[in-house]
């Protein structure tokens, strides 16, 4: 057997790296080790087998450093099918059995509602923590802030805890925009305006999750923009709304301890076949627009044209607006639905976490309760100023 056999032929990443002369990819920033390259990995389970953890959850663990130990279902036919499919070791039907068998260092939880139209993700969660391992949770984390906040006094009972599903927070575009906010130059995150469509019941059925469906779907999906609207913007201090019965949108308006301010347009009746989102992130002259999640534009600092003199429209290059957006042929990883939309960044960033034993820095109870709080504002009258009370310590 020749040397080159023994040794196992290049890689075409290797043999490109020698060709171009590039530098190792992990000395790039924001490289991804791929899960088989992972020297240490969480040992993880996994609770619930339907189909938005199939193309989401379960197919993100290829980017993350990922061992499955164990999944478990209500149907224990269709937990053997993903233990297969997705390398697990085990299946169970009941997922206390699993954690009770199992030795893990976490556990993934995607499931549906309850008979009562109420989340499930607090309970399982509670066990989870008290089994001694970490959770992460798909929103909605749960029904009411009571549930929030039963769910952080099992984080501080057991020193374990729970990373929610917001994956607006880790969405390319999203942060990207928050760094440059964060630049001296864009003068701080002032104004933020968000557009996504979602539609409200009326008052006397918007909390009433076992009666109307459009109830669960407000609690489903307002977790959307409440996530964009706290990573970028932080914790709110008032909320107030407007609501319009007939499209069941609303209006919802924002300040902040800072004096900064934001609104949400809940577009209720827009055009279903039109992109979801629209974002803007003023400073103090330059702002950031982030179209249909995919599309940044940075409007940087530009003093203008000689108004009613000027005979060209053109910016200078210095100030000249950058635009961002991902190239669509290649097969490669930031084209791939999984990190354009944050789901394959929100997984890593949970298993850092776990690996450091390092409670999440977003995405975590603390700021689902500031959330909680707003989804709950909704219950008082429209144009009541709702305060939004952080504790200390929470």
């Amino acid at each position: 057997m020749s040397d080159r056999q023994t040794r196992g032929a290049p890689t075409s990443e290797q043999r490109r790296q020698q060709t171009l002369g590039l530098p190792d990819w992990r000395e790039w920033p924001n490289t991804v080790e791929y899960r088989a390259e992972s020297t240490r990995r969480v040992r993880a389970g996994f609770v619930g087998c339907g189909g938005h953890s199939y193309r989401n959850i379960y197919s993100s663990f290829h980017w993350a450093p990922v061992d499955l130990i164990a999944v478990a279902d209500v149907d224990l036919d269709r937990a053997k099918a993903y233990a297969r499919e997705f390398g697990a070791e085990r299946a169970y039907a009941d997922y206390r059995e699993m954690l009770a068998r199992e030795n893990l260092d976490c556990v993934f939880v995607v499931t549906n509602y309850d008979e009562r139209g109420r989340p499930r993700f607090p309970g399982i969660a509670m066990d989870i923590m008290r089994a001694g391992a970490n959770a992460w949770i798909e929103k909605p984390p749960a029904a009411n802030l009571a549930e929030v906040e039963a769910m952080q006094a099992v984080e501080r009972q057991t020193g374990r805890f729970t990373q929610v599903g917001y994956k607006k927070m880790f969405v390319p575009t999203y942060i990207k925009a928050k760094e440059i906010s964060q630049r001296p130059e864009f003068g701080g995150a002032r104004q933020l305006s968000i557009r996504y469509p979602q539609r409200m019941p009326p008052p006397e059925t918007r909390y009433a999750l076992d009666r109307d469906p459009l109830a669960v779907g407000f609690l489903d999906h307002v977790w959307h923009p409440f996530a964009v609207i706290q990573y970028l913007m932080g914790d709110a201090q008032t909320m107030s709304y407007v609501w319009d019965p007939q499209s069941r949108g609303f209006f919802a308006q924002f300040t902040f301890s800072n004096g900064a301010v934001a609104s949400l347009h809940s577009s209720g009746g827009q055009a279903a076949g039109a992109p979801l989102e629209h974002v803007e992130l003023m400073g103090d002259g330059s702002h950031v627009v982030v179209d249909n999640i995919v599309k940044l534009t940075y409007y940087r600092k530009f003093s203008g044209h000689y108004y009613g003199r000027s005979a060209d429209f053109f910016t200078p290059d210095e100030s000249a607006p950058i635009v961002w957006e991902p190239e669509m042929s290649l097969g490669v990883l930031y084209n791939r639905h999984t990190f354009l939309l944050g789901y394959a960044n929100e997984i890593r960033a949970f298993c850092d976490s776990v690996l450091n034993n390092r409670p999440p820095e977003r995405a975590g109870l603390r700021d689902t309760h500031t959330m909680m709080q707003i989804y709950e504002g909704f219950r008082q009258p429209a144009g009541t100023t709702v305060e939004i009370k952080v504790p200390v310590a929470v």
